[in-house]
């Protein structure tokens, strides 16, 4: 089986596809990011919408550091715009069952239009095995992005078991809410899990939507944790930090 199949639900939300190589020594520094906290999630409130340019979005990607400590490893524009180019033909050539969860699949489709922004980053601790990155998407309208902050949770409830067909592949996938403690307001995780006749990926989530810009910090591969989650809300959290 081609595994472009299994590989099409890491579409969920970012661009997981090729990411892992883009991973590699970082710049250490003193400070580690800060544990996420252990209250709940705020409810969400009013900001400023506005969109970002990719200089800004890869400036603050570039600030944000990984749980040791190390600067994120940001995404080169020519592997990024390849790894697009890969994740329009997939979808274009995939079907998503049951079809309303396509959108939640693909985090409002938000870095597939046309004008669309984006910067990804993984952490220098990534390895063929197990992906951390962070990805932050503007450039939708308004009235797009806050109709992905309004119906995240509820797709979330409704998309637990999924299945892709891609290329006459097929591709099954459950997914899980998990409670989350990061302090961005709005923010949900989940847990899921993709099985094919190529293998089987594992996918850690959490999300959220700060003033125009959509925030996924992912763990992705073969051995994913959901101990790991602490450490993508801090990514998560940083990074909405620096969004202004």
């Amino acid at each position: 089986m081609n595994k472009n199949a299994l590989r099409g639900f890491a579409v969920s939300g970012l661009l997981v596809m090729g990411l892992t190589a883009c991973s590699g020594p970082g710049t250490s520094t003193d400070a580690a990011s800060a544990p996420a906290s252990e209250t709940a999630t705020p409810t969400p409130t009013q900001v400023e919408f506005r969109t970002f340019s990719k200089a800004e979005l890869t400036k603050i990607v570039g600030d944000v550091r990984d749980a040791k400590g190390t600067r994120l490893m940001v995404m080169p524009d020519a592997q990024m715009a390849d790894t697009m180019k890969q994740v329009k033909d997939l979808m274009g050539n995939s079907v998503i069952e049951p079809a309303a969860c396509t959108s939640f699949l693909t985090g409002g489709g938000i870095q597939m239009e046309e004008g669309a922004t984006m910067s990804i980053g993984a952490s220098a601790s990534s390895t063929a095995e197990t992906a951390h990155l962070l990805s932050l998407f503007s450039g939708a309208s308004e009235d797009r992005v806050k109709a992905v902050a309004e119906n995240n949770a509820k797709d979330l409830a409704a998309c637990g078991e999924v299945q892709m067909t891609v290329m006459g592949e097929v591709v099954h996938a459950s997914v899980k809410a998990m409670p989350t403690s990061a302090k961005t307001p709005g923010a949900i995780a989940y847990h899921s899990t993709a099985a094919g006749t190529a293998g089987s990926q594992e996918q850690l989530f959490v999300s959220a939507v700060k003033s125009g810009v959509v925030l996924v910090a992912q763990s992705a591969g073969t051995k994913v944790l959901d101990s790991d989650l602490p450490k993508l809300e801090a990514m998560l959290d940083d990074a909405a930090e620096l969004i202004k």
